[in-house]
């Protein structure tokens, strides 16, 4: 018995061997994977972790996004509030960052602007606020308020500040990039960054020298307070407008004319006039 057990092992074995020597690779296919099929399997996983990865990383952005438009929105709405809560208005521009949010820079303009329909001047408050969103973009969030509309006798005075303030800014306009980056020291591409940060331009496109000395003192990035110092050392400039590469504006219906709620019903806006200047001072106080 023992005798034909060990035959009957050894028979076995040897056809194992034989069949071993004929088909070499089925027998090492059966024992493991080759070389091209784990890194095939390496690559394929690599691809999926990596589209998991960029998904993922999409929508935090998303919602880190979301989070601070609606910061923004936040800011803007307060300093709207503050203003139609006020008894009386004057020409204004201010600069600021938020306390509660320190990202989010704000800007406030009480402004006065032509409706070209009936050539009425009215006064309108702009409130903004700006983030950076995060692929590194400037993004600007504007809620528009039109207050009230000027009587035919502020309107003289403010046609006539208008024609003293042109003579004012005229001084410090620069008409063209090439200029600027001239007057600057800096290339055009210095200049574009600097619009790109935010620098003030006037409503035709032109370049103003305190703004260029500003951005120039600063490398490019000044501080809020830094900008608030420049107008009030030029109050003139006032009409000048940072860029905004992406602007929510928005305006509540009851502000607009015609509806029911707002000071005043005249037909709907037409586009501003450039020349106009948007000082008012103290005119609407004594209305």
């Amino acid at each position: 018995m023992t005798c034909r057990s060990e035959n009957r092992g050894q028979k076995t074995e040897d056809r194992r061997r034989l069949l071993a020597l004929r088909y070499p690779s089925s027998v090492i296919r059966h024992r493991a994977f080759t070389l091209v099929e784990s890194m095939a399997a390496v690559t394929l996983l690599a691809f999926i972790g990596i589209s998991v990865w960029v998904v993922l990383e999409r929508c935090t952005a998303s919602a880190a996004d979301s989070i601070q438009r609606m910061r923004a929105f936040e800011i803007a709405r307060e300093n709207m509030e503050n203003i139609l809560g006020l008894a009386s208005v004057q020409e204004k521009t201010e600069y600021g960052t938020s306390e509660k949010f320190p990202d989010i820079r704000w800007q406030t303009t009480i402004e006065s602007f032509s409706e070209s329909a009936t050539s009425k001047m009215w006064v309108r408050a702009v409130c903004s606020a700006e983030y950076t969103d995060a692929s590194g973009e400037p993004q600007n969030v504007e809620l528009t308020n039109w207050l009230t509309q000027l009587s035919e006798a502020q309107t003289n005075q403010l046609t006539q500040k208008s024609a003293l303030q042109k003579q004012q800014i005229a001084k410090h306009i620069i008409a063209t990039e090439e200029l600027a980056a001239e007057f600057a020291g800096v290339t055009a591409e210095t200049i574009k960054q600097w619009v790109k940060n935010g620098m003030p331009m006037t409503d035709t496109g032109g370049y103003l020298k305190p703004w260029l000395d500003l951005y120039l003192r600063t490398e490019g990035n000044p501080t809020e307070e830094d900008k608030q110092n420049t107008l009030t050392e030029y109050p003139e400039l006032s009409i000048s407008k940072p860029n905004k590469s992406t602007t929510d504006k928005t305006t509540p219906d009851s502000q607009k004319p015609g509806k029911s709620g707002s000071q005043a019903q005249p037909s709907a806006p037409g586009d501003t006039d450039p020349e106009m200047n948007k000082h008012i001072d103290d005119l609407l106080s004594g209305s």
